[in-house]
């Protein structure tokens, strides 16, 4: 199991061109697989085939890719700043400024940014001449994302876990008293019937049965039966090796599901603050698992 959200980062270099090349990668929870690549612009194409190794790796989350290349020599040589862009970009910003009454004032702060902007990249070979330097980049930072995202899914494998145990021993406590609950809850109906002082003859074998019919639908034997398999199955999920963040997250609604069946259909005090406890810790294990592939 692992966690969707991680941190890697990867070097290579391109040797005969002379150039560095770092590929960042982090990634958060998303419900479905949503891939951002930022490369140089002259590199059209490189996203897809970004996406393309990501999905190796990734089943769902929102994954952003950040690609940089500079001289191996650390020197900026072939991606000097464009003169001629940067002036036109002073012009158009001081245009801007006059037209919005806002005090223009060129200083190095604003030359620094703009040039990170405008920085010239078209002395770089095309990615293609270059495609295995930068997928050894990419490998070495995916290698390390997936040694981050295991770790936290090692974490969340331990917290869930406890979790789970909590809510089975909660469950423990609703089998003790369910064994009760018909029989209190047919004793509460013939009490009542008393009270309101009926035409009727209590001791009638068809009264007792219609009696006997309502008190087994407080029966919640299967919903106890189905609560453990779900926590049976939500255990393996925990081991298993791939994503099944998905399969957490459905589990989780049919559980809530059987613990609504389960306060609904029972009267007992006991049972209905278990039921409530429930719900609480399931509503901490869901929020959970939307951080698990």
């Amino acid at each position: 199991m692992k966690s969707m959200t991680g941190y890697g980062r990867g070097t290579a270099e391109a040797a005969a061109h002379g150039l560095l090349i770092e590929v960042e990668i982090t990634s958060v929870n998303r419900k479905t697989l949503d891939a951002f690549v930022s490369a140089p612009r002259e590199w059209t194409g490189l996203d897809q085939r970004c996406s393309e190794w990501l999905k190796a790796s990734y089943q769902r989350g929102r994954v952003n890719v950040q690609i940089k290349v500079e001289s191996s020599e650390g020197s900026s040589s072939g991606l000097n700043c464009n003169a001629a862009r940067l002036d036109q970009a002073i012009e158009q910003l001081r245009a801007y400024s006059e037209q919005r009454d806002i005090t223009f004032e060129v200083n190095s702060a604003l030359l620094l940014e703009l040039t990170k902007m405008l920085k010239d990249t078209s002395g770089l070979p095309a990615w293609t001449d270059i495609e295995d330097d930068i997928k050894r980049a990419f490998d070495v930072a995916l290698d390390d994302i997936d040694s981050m995202r295991a770790r936290e899914g090692e974490a969340l494998a331990i917290d869930l876990s406890q979790r789970i145990d909590e809510l089975n021993t909660l469950l423990e406590t609703i089998q003790t008293h369910a064994s009760d609950a018909i029989a209190k809850y047919r004793d509460a109906m013939l009490e009542r019937l008393k009270q309101l002082e009926l035409d009727l003859d209590l001791n009638d074998e068809r009264v007792l049965k219609e009696v006997a019919l309502f008190a087994d639908r407080s029966d919640i034997s299967e919903e106890i039966t189905r609560l453990k398999s779900h926590f049976e199955q939500f255990r393996e999920f925990i081991e298993t090796d791939g994503a099944t963040g998905r399969k957490m997250d459905f589990l989780c609604q049919e559980i809530h599901r059987e613990f609504n069946t389960t306060g609904s259909k029972s009267t007992l005090l006991e049972i209905t603050r278990a039921v409530i406890e429930g719900k609480n810790g399931l509503e901490r294990i869901r929020e959970q698992v939307q951080n698990v592939e």
